[in-house]
């Protein structure tokens, strides 16, 4: 228990003593109220009292009521202190010298929790300056019946500028938090900067934002807008900027490459700072700040600029980079005429909005040769001389892309003044078509054009200009420097690639088989040999003819597989007939160039002879004339090779080909075959005649044998017979027939 004096004991022990001195004075007790009362006080002398023992009275009257007032007033200031230490905010307490409490308790013995009094008031008060904060406790005071009201006020302005500054801190990165959300979402610069803008001017404590940028010619153009009012737009360069831009402040900020911050007195945007923008490590551009507060960008806004300026410019550096990207892979980097990827996407959208024209394809001729004589250097200065030649003629209506090496696209819109041969002959070509410097270098250029039509031909660029390559194509092996493309031929190709999908399968799936046409001895008219001839029996469409698919089996290469069945087969045939006891012929199969251009040609021979037996000689070849005339060592290589393994080789459709007759000399052949065309003629026209008759002469000087073919009347194998002509062969003896009816042709023989 704290030790505490009583303050009504100290004041008790005078007035007991000046009870005491009144009762002296006046001979009898007196009450201690009548010492407060001065005439009740003096009511108590006696009637002889003197004068001194009057004015001795009256003192211990005036000493009495000044203990009195004395002890009210330190009740009073006790129940002051009372009500203080009770709604004080925080312990009171007052210790004497020998540190005993006084008033109040020690801590130990305060509650722990402390309920709330509703007769406290609480409020937050700055002063006009606004520099210091109060927390202010209001609460009543009732002593002897007066009420009053009593306070107390602690100075929280360092708690108060603690917290503002966390707010502002939290603020500032809710701010980047969003910038950074914001950015990836952004598909173009307009839209993230005007975003960004938005953002930071419903920031507290900020009322606009702008973000200016650097133009071509250096100077600083305002890009973004926005204010917390709403008012937020893109600007042009030619547009007038708000009165509220720091424009001064901005282009200084542009000219350091540092965060800056000022004051603008008398204007209702009080202070703002700049922040510079960089890309790629470039000066691009500047954000400002605004807030209608003083001094609001200060030291804490200063530090931390630079976050804000680093997440901005890597945004805007994302876009930019990205539209150069784009603009890079839409640009030809050789001549700087839009892509092949520009043309396309933009005939895609003329195409969407059902758009017509002629989509045409100029071709420098033997460009690659003028880059391997004069180097790539000088190929790709001539074509960016022709890339600005192009520029000059092409209308804002037309469309201009560089689409290939040395190749250019351009659209005619159906509208335009020229047709595309008039574009051709009147413009390109007399424009483009000539004798160019390159450095040092005096280049001539020749081109071709082809043409194809928007929607007619196709609806892409890549469809266009594939067609219009193939109308180039089909014009320059006409000699002529323009071409349009032709439908019916498209549909040819088309036949031809989805025949060439047929014949793949057909020779995965056996459909080609051997037919044998008899060959005959003139003199004798017995069967001396036979030719095996291919035939694809198809599962829908029966026998189909030669003329067909064997034209379109060189093309593709698919004869080198096929030629090496159908001699295999024959070989098998061969063998198949011996085994009978048959006497099969010697049987001639037909080499296509590409089999004998073939490194595999040799090994399938030696395989088909081991099928039916290679001492039995029951194999010949046939080439033709445009297989020989090539590689002319190589050439006699093969065919000495050929001729070793006992193997004939005949000279196919002698006179069609462009071998010379030195040529001939020096093959190793054996045969040569008469081609159809002359047989057919020869009994009607002289001409024909003596050239059958020269070709007959000149095979027995060669000491050669010859064969006719197409042999279709008597009179034609008299007049070969008279010739000397050694074999025929034609519908006169026999159609080319399957293999079990050749066999019954050799039972019958």
């Amino acid at each position: 228990m704290n030790k505490r004096a009583s303050i009504e004991h100290l004041q008790a022990s005078p007035l007991v003593e000046l009870q005491r001195l009144a009762r002296y004075i006046c001979g009898r007790d007196v009450p201690p109220e009548a010492l407060l009362d001065e005439h009740a006080l003096l009511s108590h002398l006696p009637p002889d009292a003197t004068d001194e023992q009057r004015g001795a009275l009256e003192d211990v009257g005036n000493a009495a009521r000044a203990q009195e007032e004395l002890r009210q007033g330190l009740a009073r200031a006790n129940g002051f202190l009372a009500s203080f230490a009770e709604h004080a905010p925080a312990p009171l307490w007052i210790k004497d010298a020998d540190g005993d409490y006084v008033m109040g308790c020690s801590l130990d013995s305060q509650n722990s929790v402390t309920p709330e009094n509703p007769e406290v008031t609480k409020t937050m008060e700055t002063t006009d300056d606004g520099r210091r904060h109060w927390l202010v406790h209001k609460f009543p005071i009732a002593v002897n019946g007066e009420t009053f009201t009593g306070g107390s006020a602690i100075d929280v302005t360092t708690e108060v500028e603690k917290e503002r500054a966390l707010i502002r801190h939290d603020n500032f990165y809710v701010l980047l938090s969003r910038l950074s959300a914001l950015i990836p979402r952004s598909r173009t610069l307009e839209q993230l900067c005007l975003d960004a803008c938005r953002l930071a001017a419903h920031q507290p404590g900020l009322d606009c934002a702008a973000i200016s940028r650097k133009a071509d010619d250096g100077s600083l153009v305002l890009f973004a807008s926005a204010s917390r009012e709403g008012q937020e737009r893109h600007w042009r360069p030619e547009e007038s900027p708000p009165d509220w831009l720091a424009h001064e402040l901005a282009a200084h900020v542009m000219a350091t490459g540092r965060v800056q911050s000022g004051t603008r007195k008398g204007h209702e945007i009080a202070s703002c700072m700049a922040v510079p923008l960089f890309v790629n490590n470039l000066p691009w551009g500047v954000a400002t700040f605004y807030s209608r507060r003083e001094q609001h960008f200060d030291a804490f806004y200063r530090e931390r600029a630079g976050e804000m300026s680093n997440e901005l410019s890597y945004g805007i550096e994302r876009l930019v980079n990205a539209q150069e990207m784009h603009r890079l892979a839409r640009t030809n980097v050789l001549s700087g005429l839009p892509s092949r990827l520009q043309f396309e996407e933009e005939i895609a959208a003329l195409a969407a909005s059902d758009a017509r024209g002629t989509v045409l394809l100029l071709n420098i001729n033997r460009f690659d040769e003028i880059s391997s004589a004069y180097g790539n250097a000088a190929a790709v200065g001539l074509m960016r001389h022709i890339a600005q030649r192009l520029r000059s003629v092409v209308a804002e209506s037309m469309l201009l892309a560089h689409v290939g090496v040395g190749r250019f696209a351009v659209f005619l819109p159906a509208h335009g003044t020229q047709t595309a041969a008039e574009f051709i002959h009147e413009t390109a070509v007399p424009m483009l078509q000539g004798a160019y410097q390159v450095k040092e270098h005096k280049i001539w250029c020749t081109i071709n054009a082809g043409a194809a039509a928007l929607p007619d031909d196709g609806t892409t660029a890549d469809e266009l200009l594939v067609k219009a390559w193939d109308a180039l194509s089909a014009a320059r092996e006409l000699d002529l420097r323009f071409g349009q493309y032709d439908r019916a031929a498209d549909r040819v190709v088309a036949r031809q690639i989805s025949l060439e999908v047929e014949l793949r399968d057909a020779l995965e799936r056996q459909e080609f088989v051997n037919f044998y046409q008899p060959k005959i001895d003139l003199r004798t008219g017995k069967l001396t040999g036979a030719e095996a001839l291919v035939r694809w029996r198809h599962p829908q469409r029966g026998l189909v003819s030669p003329a067909e698919f064997v034209p379109e089996l060189e093309r593709t290469g698919l004869v080198i597989a096929v030629g090496r069945q159908v001699m295999q087969r024959a070989m098998q045939d061969w063998r198949t007939w011996y085994d009978a006891g048959l006497a099969p012929p010697q049987i001639a199969v037909n080499v296509a160039p590409a089999q004998f251009r073939c490194d595999s040609l040799f090994s399938d021979i030696e395989g088909a002879l081991h099928t039916a037996g290679a001492d039995m000689h029951p194999l010949s070849i046939e080439i033709t004339e445009s297989s020989l005339v090539s590689d002319h060592d190589r050439v006699v290589e093969i065919l000495t090779k050929v001729r070793a393994l006992h193997v004939p080789v005949a000279i196919d459709d002698f006179g069609t080909g462009y071998s010379s007759l030195s040529y001939l000399v020096s093959l190793p052949v054996d045969v040569m075959k008469i081609d159809r065309s002359f047989v057919t003629r020869m009994s009607h026209d002289a001409g024909y005649m003596g050239l059958v008759s020269t070709v007959v002469s000149l095979a027995h000087n060669l000491d050669l044998k010859v064969v006719a073919e197409g042999i279709e009347t008597e009179e034609e194998a008299k007049l070969l017979k008279l010739l000397r002509c050694e074999q025929g062969q034609g519908y006169l003896y026999g159609h080319p027939v399957p293999a079990d009816e050749f066999a019954a042709l050799l039972d019958a023989a």
